[in-house]
């Protein structure tokens, strides 16, 4: 009966994760921090050092020797944005004022569901597998305000299958290695002006004889792609009676996208050269790697101390390139994001023996400068304060909470001149909010 049990879970629990959807971004860029609601609620300090339960799959496979009995973890983050565009200026590529409004919240409610089971092969070895989404984004702005031409609809969404193995070497070290096929997928759309793509690509007498001037017929573009790209991580883990350290590696992953572009309302003039006509479309992406080094520390029987620091190598986003199929030319939008560190500390207090709050705090950096920053991400250094609790049902089942808000500047710079000539100038004001729950069952 209870072998049942655990097999419909666990096939839920698959499921779940497979489906994820993962609907904004929390991290520095669109990364996902968000893998482990107990890590929540310490702001995810010391990931790589804990190694709690069956989410250490995920920031330091040596940790799994940690774990001696069967587990399976099953939970989800639900993550609120709200980020709101204040203009100073908004022109076209003629200087005239663009049309439209200022777009309202752009944030959305999503969630980040995470799934990982556990199991002992030996005294010495335990495999593990955990599915998550370690990136996305989504931002939605109105197809008529005044940055139409640069974003309306912005969308990355992931899967990541993690088999591991933990090996312990003796009874201070252990050694921890994991495979990673990512599944990618991209949807971006933005308004065209073709009005103004006429002045550039033909000439402003004919166009305007065509009766195509700047903001005089705008058609909705949308592009879509989607891969699978093969990457893995290792960690190594030194550790104590009361000290873990813990070092772990996140290899970079290159998607090559393929997918479709549409184009809704364009000219013939430009439909007849084979140009804004639905088409097939690629292009490349490289995940960024990530390094952690943490520490979990235990002051005494009721408190542990935790502390890391994560550099992600967010240097292999340096452009936006889509390639299409037809005789259109690429699009290509200018990022050149820097690598950033993630800094966080936290502590847990074990109240009695079935509750344990704990607390934490993080600075993520942005690899985001604020000369490309674009209103399809406008992103900028966050600080985390999180809280959190486990609730233990049992001595083979618990509950996890977590909540965190981030604190983002209330003037984000934007000013940005677009592949169409236009140019937006104003200031985000953003933040958000994470609430978590997770399961946790030992068998």
């Amino acid at each position: 009966m209870m072998q049942k049990t655990v097999s419909k879970l666990s096939s839920a629990l698959l499921l779940v994760a497979a489906t994820a959807m993962p609907a904004t971004t929390l991290a520095a860029g669109f990364q996902l921090t968000e893998q482990s609601v107990s890590g929540l609620g310490r702001a995810f300090a010391g990931g790589a050092a804990v190694a709690e339960d069956a989410s250490t799959i995920f920031y330091n496979p040596a940790g799994l020797t940690m774990l001696d009995q069967q587990e399976i973890v099953a939970g989800a983050s639900v993550i609120t944005l709200k980020a709101d565009f204040d203009k100073i200026s908004a022109t076209d590529a003629i200087g005239q004022p663009l049309t439209g409004g200022e777009g309202g919240d752009v944030g959305k409610l999503g969630a980040v569901p995470v799934g990982y089971y556990v199991r002992p092969i030996n005294d010495k070895m335990v495999f593990g597998i955990g599915f998550n989404a370690p990136f996305g984004l989504s931002t939605d702005h109105p197809i008529d305000w005044v940055g139409r031409y640069q974003a309306v609809y912005s969308h990355v969404s992931s899967l990541n299958i993690n088999p591991s193995l933990g090996w312990k070497a003796n009874e201070n070290w252990s050694l921890g290695f994991g495979l990673n096929l990512m599944h990618f997928r991209v949807k971006l759309s933005n308004m065209v002006d073709y009005g103004t793509v006429c002045f550039g690509r033909v000439d402003p007498l004919t166009c305007t004889a065509l009766g195509l001037t700047p903001q005089s017929q705008d058609g909705y573009a949308n592009v879509e792609g989607d891969s699978w790209g093969f990457g893995y991580n290792f960690g190594v883990m030194w550790h104590n009676d009361t000290t873990r350290i813990g070092f772990h590696y996140r290899s970079q992953v290159d998607q090559d996208l393929e997918g479709d572009a549409s184009f809704t309302n364009a000219p013939s003039v430009f439909t007849a050269n084979n140009v804004f006509v639905n088409t097939g479309i690629s292009a490349e992406f490289t995940t960024p790697e990530t390094i952690s080094l943490a520490l979990a520390h235990n002051i005494n029987e009721d408190f542990m101390i935790t502390a890391d620091v994560v550099r992600t190598g967010w240097d292999t986003f340096e452009e936006l390139r889509i390639q299409y199929d037809s005789a259109q030319p690429d699009t290509v939008e200018e990022e050149y994001w820097e690598d950033v560190y993630r800094y966080a500390i936290g502590l847990d207090w074990k109240y009695n023996d079935e509750w344990t709050f704990r607390t934490g705090y993080s600075l993520d950096q942005t690899p985001v400068q604020d000369e490309f920053r674009t209103p399809r991400l406008p992103d900028e250094d966050r600080n985390w304060l999180s809280f959190g609790a486990t609730w233990k049902l049992s001595e083979s089942s618990e509950i996890d909470f977590g909540y965190a808000h981030l604190f983002l500047d209330d003037e984000i710079p934007m000013d940005k001149t677009g592949s169409q000539g236009d140019t937006l100038i104003g200031t985000y004001e953003a933040a958000a909010d994470i609430f978590g729950v997770e399961y946790r069952m030992k068998f």
